[in-house]
């Protein structure tokens, strides 16, 4: 990978490539933080909250921006969003304009419970960074309740017997 100087000056926009939501939130506090670190997560929040009322594209910022926010240099940054990229939650574009170069910053959806306690990596990953007791705890925090579902009977409607088509004529 070609290094790239990053200035307080060069602008980015974030773009939204999923549908983010609050369980999302969860996830990437509990499951990716203590993988990427704070600086990276406080880094991904920022750039999902920089995204617009429409949540799909946020408007031109500089990294002085994001320097301000996060309270941390540049090199910290850079950093925090190689350890985004790293697991997934962003990839980086970058333009090369004449004094200021521009980046878009895209932004992806962390994996659910399931997906991340499953992954062949992320998981080890994460068991060893916060060790096996933390683990559990965490493991039973997104654990599904079993239900016992004997003596129950399914009846439910289907969408053929709730809807009647109209026939063209």
């Amino acid at each position: 990978m070609k290094s790239i100087s990053l200035l307080p000056a060069d602008t980015y926009i974030a773009i939204n490539k999923t549908i983010l939501t609050e369980l999302d939130r969860k996830n990437i506090i509990n499951l990716y933080e203590p993988i990427i670190g704070s600086i990276a997560t406080s880094l991904y929040l920022t750039l999902w909250s920089d995204l617009d009322k429409r949540e799909l594209m946020s408007k031109d910022f500089t990294h002085h921006h994001l320097m301000t926010l996060l309270k941390t240099s540049l090199e910290d940054i850079k950093e925090a969003r190689k350890s985004l990229e790293a697991v997934g939650l962003l990839k980086t574009l970058y333009k090369p304009e004449n004094n200021i170069n521009q980046y878009i910053y895209e932004l992806y959806s962390p994996l659910s419970s399931y997906e991340f306690f499953n992954h062949p990596i992320l998981n080890i990953v994460l068991y060893n960074n916060i060790g096996s007791s933390e683990y559990e705890s965490l493991l039973n925090l997104y654990k599904k309740p079993n239900f016992n579902y004997s003596n129950y009977e399914d009846i439910s409607y289907t969408i053929e017997q709730t809807f009647k088509s109209i026939p063209k004529t």
